[in-house]
């Protein structure tokens, strides 16, 4: 397995690998991955298994996962609204309801499905946030995925030395991503309420946004090629 930059032609393969991994609801369009590509390349990255067996079958490596992010220059703050407050008037609640509920739009945009990442990419931005991650079925529940995503981080998290926090969202309902990423140090910094469609109609789950200091991935000592993003080998 090896990890390296993501090219225009892996599309195709990523758009098969966000098919499987999520429902229509939340599956990104091929238009968005193309422009996280083209605006912050070096934040795109693909798992190949270009195992023997593999490369018989295919002809070709198989590209069997993908992560991408983009650099932020600040992370958004959740508004704090203390309705049990005895010193606000009826007046200046409403008020702050309003403002909260504002606030509370906005984080939404940055986080939304197909964000333009025109707007919210900064490269020198001190966050890196991670907007998707995923496998192919066939590679899942192996560790895989985990050896990726940490490996990745690692190389990142080198390389953009300027980045302090990692941040990612994630579904409440993925318990078994959420013990990967609390197992690397991840923890809630808030919630969005609702923000996440799922299977049953009319019902939404509640998107985690967690944070883990960059700090700790660059402790980590790469297999071969140290943080060179050409090539690294799980």
């Amino acid at each position: 397995m090896i990890i390296c930059p993501a090219q225009p032609f892996d599309i195709f393969s990523i758009m098969n690998i966000e098919r499987q991994s999520f429902i229509p609801a939340i599956q990104e369009k091929k238009r968005t991955f193309e422009k996280r590509l083209k605006i912050f390349p070096e934040g795109f990255l693909v798992l190949a298994d270009c195992s023997e067996e593999v490369i018989k079958k295919n002809k070709s490596a198989l590209v069997c996962g993908y992560l991408c992010g983009e650099l932020w220059d600040f992370l958004p703050e959740k508004a704090q609204l203390d309705l049990d407050s005895s010193n606000l008037s009826e007046k200046e609640l409403k008020s702050k309801k309003k403002e909260a509920k504002s606030q509370e739009k906005k984080l939404e945009k940055r986080f939304s499905l197909g964000h333009n990442p025109l707007y919210t990419h900064k490269s020198n931005g001190s966050y890196l946030y991670f907007s998707s991650f995923a496998l192919l079925k066939n590679y899942r529940g192996r560790g895989i995925g985990e050896k990726f995503f940490l490996n990745s981080l690692a190389a990142l998290s080198s390389a953009f030395s300027q980045v302090k926090s990692i941040v990612i969202l994630v579904d409440q309902e993925w318990e078994n991503a959420l013990k990967i990423y609390k197992k690397l140090g991840f923890s809630e910094k808030y919630r969005l309420e609702k923000f996440f469609p799922t299977i049953q109609k009319k019902e939404f789950a509640d998107g985690l946004v967690m944070t883990c200091d960059a700090a700790r991935f660059r402790e980590i000592s790469f297999t071969e090629n140290g943080n060179d993003l050409s090539g690294i080998r799980i």
